[in-house]
């Protein structure tokens, strides 16, 4: 899990128990300080700060994607690039993902663009590795560069470190259920599919909950 205070460390991850019965306050998930309301009335919510120069969120990004295929309607899932203060390497794969999300294809591209900078060592803040890059995805390279140095982009960014200080984001990878739990890969000791594993039981959990209190 990568830190804000701590980056280009690799964390070691404790060995945790693959089977869930039930998730555990503290080793599981934990609460976030200040609930925040879900993006889509009447929807369940899930969102996934992340870091595009992160290896531990490319690790855990594969089971994301089938976990994420495979979401009923009524579970709204999105994704946030995180933007810490300060962090200039972190600002332009920000605005590569804000530039993708305006044209409706951060989804799509998510994993080609974790590869291209995770596997294939590319140097996507770069424009001149950026574009010709673009090119190769079949993106439309002229829209792709009115977006990415365009107003909308700028305000995009700052919509980004909002995000991340609302929601008290001090690692990545990291997940926020229904804008009330926050569990990571980091918390729990795994990088592998145990994560979503962990954000189905929350989802389930709070589901139950949110029955049963109307039921009073």
């Amino acid at each position: 899990m990568i830190k804000r205070w701590m980056t280009g460390l690799t964390f070691a991850l404790v060995a945790a128990t693959a089977a869930h019965a039930a998730v555990r306050e503290g080793t599981d998930y934990k609460r976030l300080a200040t609930p925040q309301p879900v993006a889509q009335a009447g929807k369940a919510e899930v969102i996934e700060f992340f870091w595009y120069g992160c290896p531990h969120c490319y690790k855990v990004e594969p089971y994301v994607e089938s976990w994420a295929a495979k979401l009923p309607k009524d579970v709204n899932f999105r994704r946030v690039h995180v933007m810490w203060p300060g962090r200039s390497d972190m600002e332009g794969h920000a605005k590569l993902f804000a530039t993708l999300q305006q044209m409706g294809l951060e989804a799509k591209y998510q994993q080609a663009v974790f590869d291209a900078i995770q596997r294939d060592g590319i140097e996507l803040r770069r424009e001149g590795d950026l574009y010709p890059w673009i090119q190769k995805q079949g993106i439309d390279v002229a829209k792709f560069k009115a977006i990415y140095t365009g107003f909308s982009t700028n305000a995009a960014l700052g919509k980004l470190s909002d995000l991340t200080n609302r929601y008290n984001i001090d690692g990545v990878p990291t997940f926020i259920v229904n804008g009330k739990y926050v569990t990571s890969p980091g918390l729990i000791g795994r990088e592998d599919g145990t994560i979503t594993k962990v954000i189905d039981e929350l989802l389930a959990k709070d589901k139950a909950a949110t029955a049963t209190k109307a039921k009073k």
